[in-house]
């Protein structure tokens, strides 16, 4: 069931992550909220999943339902409607961008540093290749899965993330879609590419870029060019949308927010933009033109601190281990 009302109404890219496993629900017969239950709080994946005229209801039922409620990642309209429905409960914040490419413009200028990756692609023999999960060998698969030990162990995020990004499986129900990055004369695989749909209407309108992960290379720019390629690829399908997914504290929007909450945020932006994931994320995804909307939360605390917390818990990312590699010389491997 939860499949078809995101198939009718998963119009948010983060909305085929609510179907991972270890979430709770919410569930009426005309649509769902996915949470989790973190540092106190009942925390929210994304807006309800139900059709655009069920939404108040949705909320208030949740309202009700919920003893803690905490609305999370949601855009603008949610984050006005729950707090006009909760009397007074709630504070808003936005919190950061998504970066999503509008595909149906081709003509659109093209970063010196997308070039650059795409020109040494071609050198290296690089190429983006769909598979369907059900039909990997069993040898295919413990190849991808050390690709995941080889990535997190590198990583500024040295754990499998849950939440806000759908861990890897290889479960198949024609939805998500998989493709491995090859290099070289052999076509070595050496990592993998995972994409989640989001809809218009019944109709698929874009994919969320859920994963990217590969090992060391030589090769220089695979962020880049792997995005470049799956952008010409399902601009040919006739795909209007690419998102790259989330930007955390950047360009936060605060106005007509809740003063207190907004200066707290604030201060995290400044002193966190410094950590040097976030820094890298941004970096990456600003090569890309195209839309950046902000994403916001809705809480009953009057901490922010709060709520970066309980997302870390629902996440399962240990935050001093965040701060340690961050801070360190690493640099986390995704370009």
């Amino acid at each position: 069931m939860r499949h078809d009302l995101v198939r009718a109404h998963g119009s948010d890219p983060i909305s085929y992550s609510t179907l991972q496993p270890g979430l709770a629900y919410f569930e009426t017969s005309f649509g769902y909220v996915a949470f989790q239950r973190a540092f106190g709080f009942e925390l929210t994946l994304g807006p309800p999943v139900c059709a655009a005229n069920d939404q108040a209801e949705m909320v208030q039922r949740f309202l009700r339902h919920s003893r803690r409620p905490l609305f999370f990642y949601v855009p603008r309209d949610i984050a006005e409607l729950v707090k006009g429905l909760g009397g007074g409960r709630f504070r808003v914040s936005g919190m950061g961008v998504d970066k999503v490419l509008t595909l149906d413009n081709p003509t659109a200028e093209v970063h010196t540093r997308v070039r650059g990756a795409l020109k040494k692609a071609e050198r290296g023999g690089f190429d983006v290749v769909e598979v369907h999960p059900s039909r990997l060998t069993g040898e295919e698969r413990a190849r991808l899965e050390a690709i995941t030990r080889s990535y997190l162990q590198r990583s500024a995020v040295p754990v499998e993330m849950h939440f806000l990004n759908r861990p890897l499986t290889f479960d198949d129900d024609g939805l998500t879609r998989m493709f491995v990055l090859r290099q070289g004369a052999e076509a070595r695989v050496f990592g993998y590419v995972v994409l989640d749909p989001y809809f218009n209407g019944g109709r698929i309108q874009g994919y969320l870029l859920n994963l990217i992960r590969f090992e060391r290379t030589r090769l220089w720019g695979v962020y880049y060019s792997a995005v470049a390629m799956l952008s010409a690829r399902l601009r040919g399908e006739g795909v209007q949308q690419l998102s790259l997914g989330f930007c955390p504290l950047v360009d936060v929007d605060t106005e007509g927010c809740s003063p207190v909450l907004a200066r707290q945020v604030r201060w995290m932006e400044r002193q966190l933009s410094g950590i040097e994931y976030l820094t890298r994320l941004r970096e990456l995804k600003e090569a890309f033109p195209g839309l950046t909307p902000q994403r916001y939360f809705v809480t009953p605390s009057p901490w922010a601190v709060t709520t970066l917390l309980a997302l870390l818990r629902a996440c399962r990312v240990p935050f001093r281990e965040i701060l340690r590699r961050s801070f360190s010389s690493q640099s986390p491997p995704v370009a």
